[in-house]
């Protein structure tokens, strides 16, 4: 799964779904959902374009 994080909280990290997760018993995450996640669950580090998360997501995306 892909996120693109919002902010940085005491247990890891805050961010949106980018993509959608497909389908597992007893999961019901959807694309633009909000989640919370901690380094253990990171696999890989990229810095998407802004123009990408504007795009998609509006520039109030990183107003805090």
């Amino acid at each position: 799964m892909w996120v693109i994080v919002k902010t940085r909280t005491e247990q890891g990290y805050l961010g949106v779904l980018d993509n959608n997760p497909g389908t597992a018993e007893n999961i019901k995450l959807r694309e633009r959902d909000l989640i919370a996640f901690g380094p253990e669950h990171v696999a890989s580090i990229e810095q998407p374009p802004r123009n990408y998360v504007v795009g998609k997501y509006g520039a109030a995306f990183f107003d805090q």
